[in-house]
């Protein structure tokens, strides 16, 4: 008899227990991460052949944006345009690139390469706390929640530095991407005219929708049953909102998506199993029916994450310059 009395709560205690292991699991993943030096960046760059080495031995100024809410230097770096127009005929423009997790601005001179040939002015950025950017009073990655502000004060230093040369175009990857997309309604709020606005234009490179949804694939990928995946990523989002100051709810690229009208191009990699391509997906189909503002969605081939331009450069750049050229230059 006792032993039928016992039962249910050895199950409700093996529940708990799981549910408690899976969400600490989880949120370890999530913010003790191992940031990956400048050097480390370039080798590994350089070694994969993901960039010209004569990039770096172009006039790149190197500054440091004091970002308030973060109350820390960004390390920015900036490339005025070499060769302006460069014989296409284009008007050439401003690009501001934004790497991923644990990584640095060196993973952005394979999106810059292409603009820089053109006559385009480039700008790179260490996002917070990772290559020579300051971590202040945000010591971990917040997803795009705090970052799209060091990225606000980063575009006002860019717009003083090369006035009036439009269009001010801002490409992320994984989270670059999903900061840019958060960083929307500041740098083109709804309401506001053309002319005020900061950049023309966002390229968000497998971007997830939000971090809920972002961890939700996580633990579907690992075959974590519904049952405790559900409220393990709800345990995280109420520790995090009382330990982080935002929910996984609130990093939002999403949200951010459908909060300004500035033209976005997502591109994701089809094979993308870290932040499915779905995520993307969704962000263009939910833009499209509230009709925030004008999206397009181009899936690479065979492109696991942030490796579409790796795989298909040409399909990148084609989409993304069709993209400038339709939505962007006005």
């Amino acid at each position: 008899m006792y032993a039928v009395l016992l039962a249910p709560a050895v199950l409700a205690f093996l529940y708990v227990l799981a549910l408690i292991i899976i969400a600490l699991a989880a949120f370890r993943q999530l913010f003790n991460r191992t940031f990956h030096t400048l050097e480390y960046s370039r080798h590994r760059c350089l070694e994969s052949g993901e960039f010209d080495p004569a990039l770096e031995e172009l006039p790149w100024e190197e500054v440091k944006v004091f970002s308030p809410k973060r109350n820390a230097a960004i390390a920015v770096y900036a490339l005025p345009a070499r060769n302006k127009n460069a014989g296409t005929g284009e008007c050439g423009g401003t690009v501001i690139v934004l790497h991923g997790l644990t990584w640095t601005h060196y993973g952005s001179f394979k999106y810059a390469g292409a603009f820089i040939e053109r006559g385009w002015n480039a700008v790179l950025v260490d996002m917070g706390g990772h290559g020579a950017s300051g971590a202040g009073n945000i010591p971990v990655p917040s997803y795009g929640y705090f970052e799209k502000y060091d990225i606000d004060a980063v575009l006002d230093w860019t717009l003083a530095r090369f006035s009036g040369e439009k269009p001010f175009v801002l490409i992320g990857e994984s989270l670059g991407a999903a900061t840019a997309l958060q960083y929307a309604p500041l740098g083109a709020p709804p309401g506001a005219t053309k002319q005020e606005w900061k950049i023309q234009g966002i390229i968000a490179d497998c971007p997830y929708s939000s971090m809920a949804d972002a961890v939700d694939a996580q633990l579907k990928h690992l075959r974590i049953p519904f049952f405790l995946a559900g409220p393990a990523r709800k345990f995280i989002s109420f520790v995090m909102r009382h330990t982080r100051g935002y929910a996984l709810e609130d990093a939002s690229p999403l949200a951010g998506a459908l909060s300004s009208p500035v033209p976005i191009l997502l591109i994701h990699g089809d094979a993308d199993d870290y932040v499915p391509s779905e995520l993307s997906r969704r962000i263009a189909e939910k833009r499209k029916e509230k009709g925030a503002g004008p999206v397009s969605l181009v899936l690479i081939h065979g492109a696991a994450h942030a490796k579409s331009i790796v795989v298909d450069p040409g399909a990148w750049f084609k989409a993304a310059f069709e993209f400038i050229g339709r939505e962007c230059i006005q």
